[in-house]
């Protein structure tokens, strides 16, 4: 959601959205920020706002001045006063603001106004989206009904291999053992480095950087974000039963060992 703080001190522009972002955090969430009248109008007039958080003691019009304002422009916004003056509360209150709070803002007292808006906005949960991964047959991972795209094979390949090792620690020497075919050592971790920043990165874009885990010199995945076939078969679920059909990480030659195992439980 859209929200403006309209402050003459711009210290208080911080304070209030870190204060924000700690009782309601959200990645939908979105900052306008003005220091007078015209200049709050101004971004109520080019911007879809949703809270209006306003001093009241600004140079020129005051912060009720602006509240009136911005419920003629908008009165589907929720409007919230922050001052350090009790006596101005009856005024604003008599506007139909959502909440009047004093400064220093309360975190308490911010998140019993955000939840009790005159307008209720329907804020965006941080839900990260779920993990999706295909063991039998390919190897293919998907957020969503998306397939996830990585920007190097041997990032992809390593992805596979973790996977496989259900939450278990692979160190430097036993990845590259496995995946890197390279005689010198040197060069094998050169390219395990590569295979690592672009996994991060690709993973990154959907905002799943924790699900590739690394403690000293060695590397897993966090299971508890991940959905995947593999995992539901070994766990006997009814629905997984019959996905084994004599096909496992086809692109990756590693992966029979894996293979000799499905086929003997």
């Amino acid at each position: 959601m859209n929200i403006l703080i309209a402050d003459d001190e711009m210290s208080m522009w911080y304070d209030l959205k870190f204060a924000v972002e700690r009782v309601a955090p959200s990645e939908e969430n979105e900052f306008f920020f003005a220091q007078n009248y015209d200049t709050a109008v101004e971004q109520i007039q080019n911007n879809q706002i949703s809270i209006a958080f306003l001093d009241i003691n600004m140079p020129g019009k005051s912060g009720l001045e602006l509240a009136q304002a911005i419920k003629s422009l908008n009165p589907d916004i929720n409007i919230i006063m922050v001052t350090a003056y009790r006596e101005y509360a009856l005024d604003a209150l008599q506007l139909y603001v959502s909440a009047y709070l004093l400064k220093p803002v309360d975190d308490n007292e911010l998140r019993e106004a955000l939840d009790n808006l005159r307008k209720p906005v329907e804020r965006a949960r941080s839900v990260k989206p779920g993990l999706t991964v295909k063991c039998f047959g390919n190897f293919e991972v998907y957020v969503g009904e998306k397939a996830v795209k990585f920007s190097r094979a041997k990032g992809k390949e390593l992805f596979a291999y973790l996977v496989c090792l259900r939450g278990t620690s692979a160190t430097r020497g036993e990845i590259c053992a496995n995946i890197f075919e390279e005689s010198n050592e040197k060069k094998a971790f050169e390219h395990l480095k590569k295979a690592v920043q672009s996994l991060k990165k690709d993973l990154s874009k959907y905002h799943l950087e924790d699900v590739l885990e690394h403690s000293r010199n060695a590397y897993s995945v966090n299971i508890r974000q991940i959905q995947c076939d593999y995992y539901d078969y070994l766990d006997r679920k009814p629905e997984a039963r019959d996905l084994y059909r004599g096909e496992f990480l086809n692109q990756y030659s590693w992966a029979e060992t894996y293979i000799y195992h499905l086929e003997n439980l």
